[in-house]
């Protein structure tokens, strides 16, 4: 009941307060009237001084920030509601005492609120403001006599100002309800009042730098814009003239402003859209009706009815246009481009078709990601197989917290990572939708990753096997055939001295020598054969595997039935392609025989425009699936990679295994 009540009595507080905000300007609406219709050499310097402006700004915030429980917003109200009670004032006893010196009792009134109602204003935006921002705590309890100090000047000071004839501002008129005081007391009080006010004014100043000293990262940038721009009003309103001084304190409302805009100084997003969009939008209305009403006014030598209806109407034609376009550029400040999905979209595609790379290709679009939705963080992760993730990041990569996955078909590549606003507590709908679509387009790019990683791996394969293949026939050289061909010169040269002087030996050492070359010619043979089998340039690809495959084992007892048939312009292959489909159809036919006991082979070989299809089937014993490949089988799909094909062993239709390669006739083209 005791929660009910106070809950209850705290929703009643903060609706007088929006109340009091809202009558607060429009009196000053009525002032700013008022004013205009006062003669021109009768006007007050109204805009001498900052209250016309800073006043509707803070009340207007305060009021919309009313009931989140800190006392940095009810300053800022009572500071907004006191300097529209001045100005409007200012205006309606200028107009009062225009040509009268017997005015109404309501500008009277407004005259006698001149005298007071900028000192709550000005003293709470001087001492109380800093003390309190940004979190509306002290900063400790050493800070308490000096908040108590600062509030009972502020309320001595609004008495005296308002009951007697002390008059600090100057040049203000007789007090009507002025109470007759010693002149000894009065200037006590001026000499406590002189030195008191700039020492506590130092005073806030110095909390508010503590206070920074001692803030986060996050809260540094809150209180560096304010208490910048508080230090130079404060001193501004001391030392400089108009307009001056009223530049400076303009500077208070706009780095709130930043504050709660950039870095979310109060945890709000939706009440600070509508806040800024109804201040701008009263701010412009308000300058258009007093433009206009200013204009027709002057054309007019008076400012009758008439043209305040046509000011009215001018508001009303302008009001849509202004709403639309405040609107926008409200939600490109807070969310950026989300409310045009469709220009996001362009951006990124436009960042994944001018990249240099993929990898380039995430970074940049990433970036742009973050900029467009005025995102903290972002980051994205492409998995490979058998390597480490690529990721590429802005901001902090722990902040981002929500993920979208990149999904290519059927396959998950990677995910998008992005962290949700300051002061908000998840992503909108609007940016679940947009991320969940450039999550879509930034698949295509992780998948392309992927295939650039294949690539690069195989060309490293390929690379390696190359140097291996040079090593192993560099070996077969120098081993083999270098030792056989010198020791055949060796025994000729002893043969060529031994025809002089014993001719019977010299026989056999050339039969010796002769040995020897015919072994070495055998090398020769055999390594030419490692490179490219001589069969294929006798017999064709079909010949050479007919060659290879029955050739060898048709007197043997038991041999399986193998048939080998080819289709398509298989004479005009290129070579590498060539080679590679007879190591992997050889391959597969041996490890038939060796290991799967097959009895019947088929071998197929399709030629097409694009590329050769390889079949190998047997009725074998199978290939399970938890069998370890061997060195055959890495060597299949090692060729076909190498070529930007593709090696899949599988069972076959009717049991055995089958073995379907395809390798493109453009080398390294895409498999």
């Amino acid at each position: 009941m005791l929660r009910r009540r106070a809950g209850s009595s705290s929703r009643a507080a903060t609706t007088a307060a929006r109340l009091s905000a809202a009558a607060a300007i429009g009196y000053l609406v009525v002032g700013l009237v008022a004013q205009l219709a006062t003669p021109a050499a009768d006007r007050a310097e109204l805009f001498a001084s900052p209250e016309p402006t800073v006043g509707p700004a803070m009340a207007v915030v305060g009021a919309v920030l009313l009931g989140r429980g800190n006392r940095v917003v009810q300053l800022t109200t009572l500071i907004g509601c006191s300097a529209c009670v001045y100005a409007g004032s200012v205006g309606l006893a200028a107009h009062g005492f225009a040509g009268s010196d017997d005015p109404a009792l309501v500008f009277r009134v407004a005259a006698w609120l001149t005298l007071w109602t900028w000192v709550p204003s000005f003293l709470s935006f001087a001492l109380l403001l800093p003390l309190f921002f940004p979190d509306g705590r002290l900063l400790s309890r050493r800070w308490r006599p000096v908040a108590a100090m600062a509030v009972a000047l502020i309320v001595v000071t609004s008495l005296l100002t308002a009951f007697t004839d002390i008059q600090p501002e100057g040049g203000q008129p007789p007090n009507p309800v002025a109470l007759t005081l010693p002149e000894a007391v009065l200037d006590v009080v001026e000499a406590v009042l002189d030195p008191l006010l700039p020492a506590l004014a130092l005073l806030a100043s110095a909390s508010l730098v503590l206070r920074f000293r001692r803030a986060d990262p996050q809260g540094r940038r809150q209180i560096a814009w304010v208490g910048y721009a508080l230090a130079v009003a404060v001193l501004a309103s001391f030392v400089a003239p108009p307009p001056l001084n009223v530049v400076a304190t303009l500077a208070v409302p706009v780095a709130i402003g930043i504050a709660v805009v950039r870095y979310r100084l109060f945890g709000i997003d939706v009440v600070l859209n509508r806040t800024l969009v109804g201040t701008a939008l009263l701010a412009c209305s308000a300058l258009v009706y007093v433009a206009v009403v200013g204009w027709l006014g002057g054309l007019a030598g008076t400012a009758d009815t008439v043209v305040g209806l046509v000011g009215a109407v001018a508001v009303a034609a302008v009001f849509h246009p202004l709403y639309v376009r405040i609107q926008r550029a409200v939600d490109r400040l807070l969310h950026g481009l989300r409310g045009d999905p469709h220009r996001v979209i362009a951006h990124v595609t436009q960042v994944l078709r001018d990249a240099a790379s993929p990898r380039r290709a995430l970074a940049e679009a990433v970036a742009t990601i973050a900029a467009d939705l005025k995102l903290p963080a972002v980051s994205v992760r492409v998995d490979r197989p058998d390597a480490l993730p690529v990721v590429e990041s802005v901001g902090e990569p722990a902040l981002a917290v929500h993920s979208f996955p990149l999904r290519w078909h059927d396959d998950v590549v990677g995910a998008l990572h992005v962290a949700r606003r300051v002061g908000t507590d998840a992503l909108d709908p609007l940016d679940v939708a947009l991320l969940g679509d450039l999550a879509d387009q930034l698949a295509a790019v992780g998948f392309a990753l992927r295939l650039a990683t294949d690539l690069e791996r195989s060309h490293d394969r390929l690379v390696s096997a190359r140097e291996e293949e040079r090593r192993r026939i560099r070996r077969d050289l120098h081993d083999g055939l270098g030792p056989q061909l010198a020791s055949a010169v060796m025994a000729l040269d002893v043969a060529t001295r031994a025809l002089a002087q014993e001719p019977g030996r010299a026989a056999p050492l050339v039969t010796t020598a002769r040995g020897q070359l015919q072994e070495a010619v055998g090398d020769v043979r055999r390594i030419v054969h490692g490179l490219r089998p001589p069969a294929l340039d006798d017999l064709g690809l079909v010949g050479a595997l007919q060659a290879t495959g029955p050739g060898l084992l048709a007197d043997q007892a038991g041999a399986p039935d193998i048939r080998i048939e080819g289709s398509g312009e298989l004479a005009s292959l290129p070579a590498a392609v060539e080679v590679a489909a007879f190591r992997i159809a050889q391959e597969a036919m041996t490890n038939a025989i060796r290991h799967a006991g097959a009895k019947r082979i088929t071998v197929h070989l399709d030629a097409g425009p694009d590329g050769v299809g390889i079949e190998v089937d047997d009725d074998g014993r199978g290939c399970p699936d938890d069998a370890v490949p061997g060195l055959g089988l890495q060597s299949m799909r090692d060729r076909a990679a190498e070529l930007g094909g593709s090696c899949r062993i599988s069972c076959g239709p009717g049991g055995g295994t089958r073995v379907s390669a395809l390798l493109p006739l453009r080398v390294g083209g895409p498999g």
